[in-house]
């Protein structure tokens, strides 16, 4: 029996999108290889956020045809989207995609097992013709995507884990951020149809997942495109209205959409989780300027305040960029004091990446060592903060799902994404009420009440 093998980077929407392809190739009778095991058919489904990503995209593709010099190897997503012209020259790659078409993955590796024909389907599309004639011109790194709807990859059945899935509500960006290729590599806005998500959230809901995770490229952009009457309050409306016990939780919300009122909005869903990925990228008002964000540090503060106000414990992740072209010491001291006013139960800091095309790779660049160490010391920070963020639950119960035993204990996160830890017997895949006694490795302990 053929298999085929994942390689997955980058961001939840990709995870989602390779766990529908794989499900594709299930229905064909494939079957899914283990780490290191050998396959027929490769795909490396790649990230375009960092040149680090890039990179790894092209080892993983490398990785792959050394594995199996005989297998279909498929190279899709926004690196060759943003990168034609260099991805076509990976002679390792048998079949190219961009971030639309995915769903004829499978289709193309049968095809290519057929006739053993090269094909680069960016290459071949109507757009890659816009792209030769403003060749060169600024702001126009990839292959345009003229889809305005939209594409359905099939009814996912589950992925992540046995306890929470990822459900894919919106794809593209109209944002812009002065640093970001996403919305060259994603295109324009297109939000998933309510009755397909709260459809797709039933199955999985009936086969026993206990958390379902609302993901996007840009997940607050959801409905906002013209003559889309759907709204996000709608969606998890909708959803909140399934029975059953099960919460939800939205992967990510964008300030450079949202506000404090529209925040404040969501929050009477009671299925809906204490937690909120916010985007911060800097504390530095001159930053978030250059950076294109539309929002001020005191903007972020107020809208951290509501869901502080509804929960005193509501558990706030975020990124920050550090070594943004043109911020000095005061510009990431204002970062770091961000990041202890709100307290973060986790940080994601990491060093500016040069994006070419992108308005901020035109800026004057922070030597990389400067960006090394202010990433080091960020870390230090958000570390400290989520510790203190911690010790603040002692004394609570948090409602756990659990979700697998780790070295002795049973572990799971809490609503506000706090990661539990108990000794006492628990059921996979079950909620458990945990009462918090002391900080615990990455998260906190306590004994089942």
């Amino acid at each position: 029996m053929k298999k085929v093998a994942f390689y997955t980077l980058g961001c939840k929407v990709n995870q989602y999108e390779s766990q529908a392809i794989a499900e594709d190739f299930k229905r064909r009778g494939y079957l899914l290889a283990e780490d290191g095991e050998k396959a027929d058919v490769y795909i490396v489904n790649s990230c375009s956020v960092t040149s680090m990503a890039d990179r790894k995209s092209r080892q993983f593709v490398r990785k792959a045809r050394k594995e199996n010099p005989d297998a279909v190897v498929i190279l899709m997503g926004c690196y060759p989207q943003t990168n034609p012209k260099d991805t076509d020259r990976i002679e390792e790659a048998d079949i190219i995609l961009g971030t639309t078409g995915k769903g004829s993955a499978a289709d193309l590796a049968e095809e290519f097992l057929r006739t053993k024909k090269r094909r680069n389907l960016i290459k071949e599309s109507e757009d890659y013709g816009k792209l030769l004639k403003r060749e060169g011109s600024y702001g126009m790194p990839a292959c345009p995507i003229s889809e305005n709807s939209y594409k359905e990859l099939g009814t996912v059945t589950g992925i992540e884990s046995r306890t929470r899935a990822l459900i894919k509500i919106e794809d593209g960006c109209n944002r812009f951020c002065s640093y970001c290729v996403i919305p060259y590599a994603r295109g324009p806005v297109r939000s998933r149809p309510l009755e397909s998500v709260v459809k797709e959230a039933k199955s999985l809901i009936e086969k026993g997942y206990k958390e379902i995770v609302l993901t996007g490229i840009n997940t607050a952009l959801y409905g906002t495109e013209k003559g889309f009457e759907t709204s996000l309050e709608d969606l998890v409306c909708a959803l909140n209205d399934i029975p059953g016990d099960f919460r939800i939780r939205l992967n990510s919300m964008e300030p450079t959409v949202v506000d404090a009122n529209y925040i404040a909005s969501l929050l009477k869903y009671e299925k809906l989780a204490h937690h909120v990925h916010l985007s911060a990228q800097s504390g530095s008002n001159k930053v978030l300027s250059l950076m294109n964000r539309r929002y001020t540090a005191e903007d972020y503060l107020a809208m951290v305040k509501t869901f502080k106000d509804f929960d005193p414990h509501y558990g706030v992740t975020t990124d920050i960029i550090v070594g943004f072209p043109g911020e000095n010491e005061e510009d990431f001291e204002e970062s770091l004091e961000l990041v202890r006013k709100v307290g973060f139960i986790h940080v994601h800091g990491f060093p500016y990446s040069v994006r070419l095309y992108t308005p901020a790779a035109e800026m004057d660049q922070i030597d990389p060592s400067v960006k090394k160490e202010r990433n080091r010391i960020l870390s230090e920070v958000a570390e400290e903060e989520s510790k203190k963020f911690m010790s603040s639950l002692m004394g609570t119960t948090q409602r756990v799902l659990i979700e697998e035993k780790d070295r002795g204990y049973f572990k799971g996160h809490a609503s506000n994404f706090a990661m539990v830890y108990t000794k006492d017997e628990c059921r996979e895949n079950e909620f458990a009420d945990i009462l918090v006694t002391e900080v615990f490795r990455d998260g906190i302990k306590g004994t089942v009440i």
